[in-house]
């Protein structure tokens, strides 16, 4: 058994108050100097402008007024899940296209409330000034759009199906 007297959350609060205004209280603040080497081309292509990509989306839907959240690691293309003020779910899938309108596809899982939105920055990525141009898409039509093509042109679909539309439906309407 030991003898230590177990000490209580107060006291540890306190302590802590009185220990904020001693310096000598705490240790040095470690400091990381900085690199002498370049960042690496790759960086930041990426994960890091992906997941830019995907906070961006998520940027607008909070500004139209729907309640989103990011998903990590869902099945099924889900970066994005949402609910509308009326109580509807949707997701979204986000996909990051640099210098170049052109889409590999890849497997779509199309289904109903579900939309494809494409992020596209040019290939000044790096700039924050420059606004990507976005293209939104409900998931079943991009898909009946594409049937079996390996590559698709953003402005292709564009020219069919409205890229902005989908916007609309993810907006709220303030209460009366």
């Amino acid at each position: 058994m030991t003898d230590r007297k177990k000490v209580s959350e107060r006291e540890i609060k306190l302590k802590l108050v009185e220990d904020a205004k001693n310096p000598d209280a705490w240790e040095a603040p470690i400091r990381v100097p900085a690199t002498l080497a370049p960042r690496p081309e790759w960086y930041g292509r990426t994960t890091h402008l992906e997941l830019a990509a995907k906070f961006y989306v998520l940027s607008i839907l909070h500004r139209l007024g729907a309640e989103a959240s990011l998903t990590h690691s869902q099945p099924d293309n889900v970066d994005i899940a949402a609910v509308r003020q009326s109580g509807e779910a949707f997701t979204i899938d986000v996909k990051t296209l640099i210098g170049t309108s052109l889409w590999h596809v890849e497997q779509l899982n199309a289904r109903n409330h579900h939309f494809v939105v494409f992020v596209r920055y040019e290939r000044e990525w790096r700039n924050p000034q420059e606004v990507p141009d976005i293209y939104i898409w409900a998931s079943e039509s991009l898909k009946a759009f594409i049937a079996k093509a390996t590559t698709v042109s953003l402005e292709d679909v564009a020219s069919k199906l409205d890229p902005m539309s989908a916007w609309e439906q993810f907006a709220t309407q303030p209460a009366a």
